[in-house]
């Protein structure tokens, strides 16, 4: 396992001129199937290439065989989605953090899925989350500090059941062991009062959507 943090480029949507892709130079790429489209407009080459490859155009695909980029090429039968394969690699691969691109935007189904996956146990104790230049999105099981600016909109969703125990600091307004449940609003469009803030969920798992940006 190396020493670095993975960066996961899906096929969904990104800004359009990119800037919001931050791919340090010692970063561990992996272009998860069409995700490859976004590398090839940055020229930037992936260490790995994960897919059933039903999405990826035949240009992009030449430009990766021919850099000699490793392609882990998958049934398109299978009972895991490619980000899933990539994810799960990317654990194997690394023990930094995950930054995932391009989990957004396109069929609904698939965002929900690339959401659920942050609470997936195989990425348990690690920082995993979903970028798009406006959001992050992040998983939280017990604790977080969240690092951004005063006005930035935090909304903290229950996710697959309720949560108890959920306190914040840091935030306009304030929830003190407190329980949230899933088929209510009370933890959308919080303020940022500083450029940190903090969540402690003692039970359950807590979808944090950070906007970044004042409301």
């Amino acid at each position: 396992m190396q020493r670095q943090n993975a960066y996961i480029i899906l096929n969904g949507d990104l800004n359009a001129d990119d800037k919001s892709i931050l791919l340090p130079q010692s970063g561990y790429i992996i272009a998860v199937d069409g995700g490859l489209r976004h590398l090839r407009r940055l020229e930037r080459l992936p260490d790995i290439l994960i897919g059933d490859l039903d999405s990826v155009e035949e240009a992009d695909l030449e430009w990766c065989q021919t850099g000699g980029v490793r392609i882990e090429h998958y049934p398109r039968e299978k009972d895991q989605t490619d980000f899933e394969l990539a994810l799960i690699h990317a654990i194997q691969a690394v023990d930094g953090s995950i930054t995932i691109y391009g989990a957004l935007g396109g069929r609904t189904d698939h965002i929900l899925a690339n959401i659920s996956l942050l609470a997936s146990p195989i990425v348990a104790g690690r920082d995993t989350r979903i970028e798009n230049g406006s959001e992050s999105l992040s998983m939280i099981h017990n604790h977080q500090i969240i690092t951004g600016a005063a006005g930035d909109i935090i909304s903290l969703l229950p996710w697959g059941g309720v949560c108890q125990g959920v306190t914040t600091r840091g935030l306009q307004y304030a929830l003190w062991d407190e329980t949230l449940y899933p088929e209510s609003s009370r933890g959308i469009s919080n303020l940022m009062i500083s450029t940190q803030a903090e969540v402690i969920c003692k039970k359950g798992s807590l979808l944090c959507v950070h906007q970044h940006g004042s409301a």
